[in-house]
This record gives structure tokens, sequence and C-alpha cells, in this order.
């Protein structure tokens, strides 16, 4: 395998979907605030990528030894030699460095935000597992960060709807999450790292259910505060999906559920777009 794949690999280039499930609350911050703009649009998109790719680089320097154990991980380009640690630390530093230089471009607010909260969770998020019974809890609070983020650099401050919608995130990045954690349930096990379905056990998919109806309460309550209307046609798709998601998962085909999670976050993206930013197309 040549370097260039390795590097590519290593930041899950060819499997994009924790780009789009970072990406969408990104989308929502932006499209609640009053005053988005392409300029702001680039920066959450670039972004959400170069975050994504340096936090799965971290997560794969600091879980080296686990991943060889594990099926679904032992080909990882850090897991199976393909690049070095230094390789993969240098690659990193730059990547980090752009992110850095989009963050440059925004306000002391999201600056402040970004460097004292979202990075430091970046970073020891990979040793959550060890430590946390639920990791995943601490994951939504990180993966959800991306929605004050980027309505702190459109309004400059975070509003208490944002972090109530936040606190919505963080219900649905645990739901869809634990969908993936169901994926390693039984190598978890063999490594000795927690993850929600072996604290949950049998009761997984029910609690799954619970906070992914937390999530849709949440957004339908942000829909009667803002008298968003298309939003309750969007509730009915998130129900749907909801059932969908737990029939696949009925099924075994956890991770088909989790990818399909993708298409809640886009949904919800397309109706705040229409319902709060028509003057962009009036």
């Amino acid at each position: 395998m040549s370097k260039s794949i390795a590097y590519l690999n290593l930041i899950r280039f060819f499997n994009p979907i924790g780009f789009w499930l970072l990406l969408w609350p990104g989308l929502w911050g932006l499209f609640l605030s009053e005053n988005m703009d392409i300029s702001y649009f680039t920066i959450v998109v670039l972004g959400s990528f170069l975050t994504r790719s340096v936090g799965c680089a971290i997560n794969d320097m600091i879980d080296i030894q686990y991943d060889k154990k594990v099926d679904r991980t032992k080909d990882r380009p850090l897991a199976n030699g393909d690049l070095t640690f230094k390789e993969a630390l240098i690659f990193t530093i730059i990547l980090a460095a752009a992110c850095l230089y989009l963050l440059s471009l925004t306000n002391m607010q999201t600056i402040c935000l970004v460097l004292f909260v979202a990075v430091p969770m970046i970073v020891i998020y990979p040793l959550m597992k060890r430590f946390i019974a639920v990791p995943q809890l601490f994951l939504g609070a990180t993966f959800g960060l991306s929605l004050p983020i980027s309505y702190s650099m459109a309004e400059g401050y975070v509003s208490l709807e944002i972090i109530f919608l936040y606190l919505g995130c963080i219900f649905w990045i645990l739901a869809y999450d634990s969908y993936y954690a169901l994926c390693d349930i039984e190598d978890d096990k063999k490594i000795n790292i927690n993850s929600s379905p072996i604290f949950f056990g049998a009761d997984t998919q029910k609690a799954i259910m619970l906070f992914y109806g937390l999530f849709v309460l949440i957004v339908m309550l942000i829909a009667i505060q803002n008298d968003f209307k298309l939003m309750f046609i969007g509730v009915l798709f998130l129900l749907y999906q909801g059932y969908f998601q737990n029939q696949l998962s009925q099924e075994g085909k956890n991770l088909e559920a989790f990818k399909s999670n993708s298409h809640v976050g886009l949904v919800i993206a397309i109706i705040l777009f229409m319902e709060n930013q028509s003057g962009l197309y009036s």
C-alpha cells in the first residue's frame, strides 16, 4: 500500500460517515443563526473535515495496541504497520495547523470555545473507554460541540436555545454511537474496555430508543418555540428513522442503523435552512 493511501486511511477518507455526522450539527447551528453566509459555511465544512481527520488520527495513535486486537480495526494503518507513529504524528500536526488557521478566521468567543473546551475533549476522548462506563456520553458531548461552535462563529455568543439543542445532540449521538458499539461488543469485552452496550446489556436497544426519543422531543420543542412548521413533518421522519434503525438493530444490522443517522442530520439541516434562512433565496 502506498503511503498516500495509508494517510487517507488514517483519517478515514474512504469512510466519510463520521465527517457527515460531525458536519450536520455544525450546519444546524449555522442555519439557526441570523448571520449565516458562505464564508461561515465554508469554514464549518472544512473545519468538520479537518477536525474529524485529526480526531481519527489521535484516536489511532492512542489506541494502536487495542486496534491490533479488534477485527474491525486491525487493518488500520498504524495497527498494521503501514504508517509509523512518527509519520502519523507529523501528519496530525499538519492537519491541526490547518484547523488552527481556519479557527483564526473566526471570533474570540469561538477561538476560546474550541481551544479550551473542544480540543481537550477531542484529545482525551480515546481514553474515556478505559475509565468511564458509558464513553458514548463523552463522545456525544464532544461531537455535539460543532453545534455551539458554528453558532458562536456567526453570532459571537451561544444562546440558551443552542445549549438546549446541544443537549439533544448529546442524546442523539449517545443513541447512534451505541449502535456502532454493538458491532464491537465481543471484542470490547475481550480487551476489557467500556461501552454503552456493555453497560446496558440486554436493555441496550431500549436505552437507545429512550435517548433517541429525548432527542426528537427536544427537536420538537425547538420547532414549537420558533414556529418551525416544516419541522413537524421532519419530526415524523425522525420517528420513522427511530423505528427503522431499531428494526435494523433487531436484525443484527447495527452498522447500517448507525449510518442511517446521517439521513437524520441531513433532513434537520435542510428544514432549518428552509425555515430560518429564507432571506437567502427570497
